[in-house]
């Protein structure tokens, strides 16, 4: 015997008359039941068993002790079997339901209340809390597994009863705290966030060896991210691995729309990032961006690996590669020359994930927008006295976006290394000043970048563009730039001593963008 009640009609007049073909008996509500009449179909009414009909106005209709008693009786219990018996109440075997449609935020008060399902939501859960003997479905898309064991086998199998089950309370869970949500809003103005993770796997350990750690994974039905990368070769991700590999995920997507990009990620840092005209002449730019900080890294490419990208990279150690795709060569030579490789298989990398980032704190927990994308560089403003060059506007855009995703202090100097493409040659970040940032670690690897590749330090930096991820607090950034060479700076603008900083740009013949976009990554 079955139970039909729901709202969603997909696939239901040929689920209904497929139980009707294995002589399956069913009942249903009104308008489920109006539906599958009209289809042709032999349904009863719900009302044949509780002796009731639908009263005030549909809200009960399924809320009676004999339907429930169908659901819940366990068939190897003596007690609840004469109990039926005597009650004369039939025993169900498979319930379907789902409830009304959500409640949306805008909706009257009225409106937001009609759309709480209590009878169907019941239902679930004592379908569910059966399992053993009930089969409950929540989902159109699990009608054909239900009729195809129903068919070959002559019953659903326990371990089919046992999944919808779970995926039933999940559904409960979700559609509760769903309208918990929006009923909190719509009588207190109160925000309530409910947030939902499966454990996926237990790691090895933490950040360090005596923490544990376990990954956890969204259980929406569908979503993007490292979490649900495809992993080649070695399975096993440590707590970094997966920390980094996220920071160079959304690097490499904010790159993405360069077409061929490369990143390299260390401890959730950025610390190179290049452009180019096809991938190994792209791999290739980013790793001599800082070769020394590319050891071990973590690297993330917006195209899809290919043997030659993969044989440079065998030669060199590194922890993590994320790509949208990798050729079954480039898996081979990879993995070949290390086996520890972490491989992932994003599919497309210019993809957006959640809109929204978690951070947890003492007792409580941030939430804000994902910084996403980068402003265009026809809205930069030119501040000083000298003309910043258009044909250096894309460069300065590239350096902010990689300044994005490097931890505050953040500074990066960046060239044009072939007409149209970029690449980062010294980047200086995490530090409690701007100039130690600027002063001891961007220019530094900037002039080891200009030596190990014999190129005159004057004139590579005096063509580069250093980007801030904040404003410049005080003059004295912009003098140790001078002092470097460096001639072109973008920064968002916004300090109280922006005049000043202005003032000694021009004193310095420097030139001078504003993006109006501040950037900092704590």
């Amino acid at each position: 015997m079955a139970l039909l009640s729901v709202s969603d009609l997909r696939g239901l007049k040929d689920f209904a008359a497929r139980l009707l073909d294995l002589n399956f008996i069913i009942y249903a509500t009104e308008n489920t039941r109006r539906n599958l009449v009209e289809a042709g179909l032999a349904v009863r009414d719900v009302s044949e068993i509780t002796g009731f009909p639908s009263i005030l106005g549909g809200r009960v209709k399924t809320i009676h002790p004999l339907l429930y008693a169908g659901i819940l009786a366990s068939r190897s219990r003596t007690s609840h079997m004469e109990e039926v018996e005597r009650l004369n109440c039939p025993l169900i075997d498979i319930v379907v339901v789902n409830p009304y449609p959500l409640p949306r935020e805008g909706m009257s008060l009225e409106d937001v209340v009609e759309r709480i399902d209590i009878g169907g939501i019941g239902l679930l859960r004592a379908a569910a809390k059966n399992f053993e003997y009930v089969t409950v479905i929540c989902d159109p898309g699990d009608y054909g597994r239900v009729i195809e064991e129903l068919t070959s086998e002559g019953a659903v199998s326990l371990d089919t009863k046992k999944l919808l089950a779970a995926k039933a309370l999940d559904f409960v869970t979700r559609y509760d705290q769903e309208i918990a949500r929006v009923l909190n809003k719509a009588l207190f103005g109160k925000d309530v966030l409910y947030l939902g993770y499966e454990r996926s796997e237990k790691l090895r350990y933490g950040e360090n060896w005596h923490q544990n750690a376990s990954l956890y994974v969204d259980r929406k039905p569908e979503g993007f991210g490292i979490a649900r990368a495809r992993r080649l070769g070695v399975e096993h991700m440590s707590f970094n691995n997966f920390l980094d590999a996220d920071a160079a995920l959304w690097a490499a997507s904010d790159l993405a729309e360069y077409t061929v990009s490369s990143v390299v990620i260390k401890h959730t840092s950025l610390c190179a990032a290049a452009t180019g005209p096809a991938p190994l002449e792209s791999l290739k730019a980013a790793w001599d961006g800082d070769p020394v900080s590319s050891y071990g890294g973590v690297l993330a490419f917006t195209y899809p690996v290919n043997l030659d990208v993969a044989r440079f990279l065998s030669e060199r150690f590194i922890e993590v590669v994320l790509a949208p795709s990798f050729s079954e060569e480039s898996v081979d030579v990879l993995l070949k020359k290390n086996r520890r490789l972490r491989l992932l298989e994003l599919g497309e990398m210019g993809k957006r994930g959640e809109a929204e980032e978690y951070r947890f704190i003492s007792g409580g927990l941030l939430v804000q927008d994902r910084d996403l994308g980068y402003t265009s560089a026809s809205e930069f403003r030119n501040v000083t006295k000298a003309e910043f060059p258009k044909e250096k506007l894309e460069l300065a855009r590239f350096a902010c976006i990689a300044a994005k995703h490097v931890k505050s202090n953040a500074v990066v100097i960046a060239r044009e290394y072939r007409r149209g493409f970029y690449q980062t040659v010294g980047i200086g970040g995490g530090q409690p000043n701007r100039v130690d940032a600027i002063s001891k670690l961007a220019i530094p690897r900037a002039l080891e970048f200009c030596k190990r590749n014999g190129l005159s330090s004057v004139e590579v930096l005096g063509e580069c563009v250093l980007a801030s991820d904040s404003f410049f607090p005080f003059p004295d950034s912009i003098e140790v730039m001078a002092d470097a060479g460096l001639r072109y700076v973008v920064q968002p603008g916004g300090s109280k001593r922006d005049p000043e900083v202005i003032g000694a740009a021009d004193r310095n013949g420097m030139a001078m963008l504003f993006t109006g976009r501040r950037c900092f990554r704590h």
